[in-house]
């Protein structure tokens, strides 16, 4: 099963093209993306993005992307200095479809944003670095990130028809690439999700966990079904992934809690069920101990919060 895919679907990871920015003048426009992944891929020109997070501003040549592996608000601007005035993104669009300048742009940037609004509780999410940047030249010619640029500046230079379904997939593309590749990084690193993907018995163990949370997994069975004993599973696991597998499990099953809380009407008695506990108080004292929530709260502030301007529905 592709547990990548998995882990982002019960995160509740909402995609958005936020669209091409064309900036002909000495602008600046603001991006508030707290509760979001996004990046932003340069097709023409040079650009700087101010973020809390660094003393010094983060230029993107043509061809380089800049990943946001967590939530931040930041600033693209032409310029390395902060103009006076500092556009949003409404205004910045507003400004691009009035306007009839014919000139070549100074820049050129398409951006993505994939909207995790609750704080999830996987671990692969904790391994992100807040931003990671990816530049031309260390992309190989004929590399799946070079291509799927390249077809994206096609694209938005020369839109034709479907050019938003295209937009779309090569946005889509461009992201699981740069993650494959923080993925491959990682993997380096022990106690990890990343580095546990490439241990094939531990992997079977967490694709049959994914598969179905629900199930009353022991540390006998999971053995069993990988071909280890229960002291070499057990070992193996948390020397590669840095927790015991129950406790991985039980962070799979809060995480689908999440989901179901958030997207369903289902009672609390079958939303715990669904996600393998048998009582309502015992899913409770779990969901809490991991969120720091109680569901019936979680769920509570997750609907008022469905009506904010920048939640993506």
């Amino acid at each position: 099963m592709d547990l990548l895919a998995d882990v982002l679907r019960q995160s509740g990871v909402k995609p958005r093209i936020l669209g091409q920015r064309v900036f002909r003048t000495a602008m600046a426009v603001q991006f508030p993306c707290d509760k979001s992944f996004g990046f932003h891929v340069v097709t023409q020109g040079r650009a700087f993005i101010h973020t809390p997070e660094h003393d010094e501003v983060i230029e993107l040549g043509s061809g380089d992307v800049a990943l946001m592996a967590r939530g931040c608000n930041h600033i693209i601007s032409i310029e390395k200095k902060l103009p006076r005035k500092i556009l949003d993104i409404d205004e910045a669009a507003q400004l691009n479809d009035t306007s009839t300048d014919a000139t070549k742009p100074l820049l050129s940037i398409v951006s993505g944003a994939y909207q995790i609004w609750n704080k999830p509780v996987h671990p692969f999410f904790d391994e992100l670095p807040r931003w990671y940047v990816l530049r031309a030249e260390e992309v190989g010619r004929f590399d799946q990130v070079d291509l799927a640029i390249n077809l994206l500046a096609n694209e938005t230079v020369k839109p034709d028809i479907g050019s938003e379904t295209m937009t779309q997939a090569l946005v889509d593309i461009i992201f699981t690439q740069i993650i494959r590749k923080i993925i491959a990084q990682q993997n380096a690193n022990p106690q990890t999700w990343s580095h546990a993907l490439h241990n094939a018995q531990i992997r079977s163990a967490l694709e049959l966990m994914h598969a179905d949370c629900s199930y009353e997994w022991s540390l006998d069975e999971l053995a069993r079904r990988v071909g280890l004993s229960r002291a070499g599973f057990a070992q193996k696991f948390k020397a590669a992934l840095g927790s015991p597998p129950l406790q991985y499990l039980t962070t799979l099953r809060v995480q689908k809690a999440m989901d179901l809380l958030s997207n369903t009407s289902d009672k609390l008695e079958v939303v715990s069920q669904a996600v393998g506990y048998k009582d309502a108080f015992g899913f409770s004292k779990a969901f809490k101990k991991m969120t720091g929530v109680p569901p019936k709260e979680f769920r509570n502030r997750d609907r008022e919060e469905k009506e904010l301007t920048w939640r993506f529905q």
